[in-house]
C-alpha cells in the first residue's frame, strides 16, 4: 500500500497525513489478511468512504426530535413521523416507541451525550445497564465507529494475539481508539475481518462488501466510484 493509493480512495487528506499512517495501514493489513489487491480495494473505498481515513468518536449531542428519530422508535428511523415528533402508531393505535423515556424525560437526554448513550446502548454490545455508562464509555471509537463494550474486549484480544510486544487493554483505556491513530487503524481491520468481508471483496461484491460494512446501501454510488479509482490505481 502506498500514499498515492490512499490519496486515489480520499483526496481530501494531505500528502504528510498520508506518509504518517501508511506504514500502520500495511502492517494491519498484513496481519488482518487484507493482502490481495482486490481485497485491498474494497477495503480503502469502504473506509474511505465511512470516515476519510480520520479517527473519530461518535458524537451523541443531539436535539430532542433527532434524538426522538435515531433511537427512539421500533423500525429505526422508518418509524418516525417527522410532522408529529414521534413514533408511527403500531396495531394498539398508539405511537411504537421503542425507548420511551425519550420522550417522557426528554431534558435529560437531549443535548447529553453521555446520559443519551449510557441509555440507547444499555444492556446490549456487552455493556451493563444505563447506570454503569457502559454506553457512553464504549461508544463508537476509530475509523470505522467500533461500538460496545463486547467489541472493544474483542479486539483487545485480536491486537493482543496478533502483537504480543504491544499488548493493550482497550476496555480499560477505550480512548486509545481516538488519541492513537494506529489503533484506529487496527480496529477498521479488525471490524473488516470480524464480519467476514474478505470473502465478498474476494468475489468483487461491492454491493455484498456495503451491506457487510454498512448494514445496508447507504452511499454506494461513492462507494463505488471510490472501488474504481483505486482499482485504476491498482491496475485491475
Amino acid at each position: 500500500m502506498t500514499s498515492a493509493l490512499l490519496r486515489a480512495a480520499e483526496g481530501a487528506n494531505p500528502d504528510s497525513y498520508y506518509a504518517g499512517i501508511v506504514d500502520a495501514f500495511n502492517d494491519a493489513a498484513r496481519r488482518y489478511g487484507v493482502d490481495t489487491p482486490l481485497r485491498l480495494a474494497h477495503f480503502l473505498a469502504q473506509i474511505g468512504h465511512e470516515s476519510s481515513f480520520r479517527a473519530s468518536e461518535e458524537n451523541g449531542h443531539y436535539s430532542a426530535a433527532r434524538m426522538h428519530e435515531v433511537f427512539g422508535c421500533r423500525g429505526g428511523a422508518a418509524g418516525y413521523d417527522r410532522a408529529r415528533d414521534d413514533c408511527r402508531l403500531g396495531l394498539d393505535g398508539q405511537p411504537a416507541r421503542l425507548r420511551p423515556k425519550l420522550w417522557l424525560e426528554q431534558d435529560s437526554y437531549a443535548g447529553n451525550p453521555a446520559r443519551l448513550l449510557s441509555y440507547v446502548y444499555a444492556n446490549r454490545l456487552g455493556n451493563g445497564d444505563e447506570e454503569s455508562g457502559d454506553g457512553y464509555r464504549y461508544r463508537g471509537r476509530g475509523l470505522i465507529q467500533l461500538t460496545g463494550k463486547a467489541n472493544y474486549q474483542a479486539f483487545t484480544q485480536a491486537h493482543n494475539a496478533r502483537d504480543s510486544g504491544d499488548p493493550r487493554d482497550f476496555v480499560a483505556d477505550p480512548d486509545l481508539l481516538l488519541s492513537e491513530l494506529k489503533y484506529a487503524i487496527e480496529s477498521a481491520f479488525h471490524y473488516w475481518e470480524t464480519r467476514k468481508v474478505n470473502a465478498l471483496a474476494d468475489l468483487d461484491d461491492l454491493e455484498g462488501v456495503t451491506r457487510a460494512v454498512n448494514g445496508g446501501l447507504n452511499g454506494l454510488d461513492d462507494r463505488g466510484a471510490r472501488l474504481a479509482r483505486i482499482k485504476k490505481a491498482l491496475g485491475i
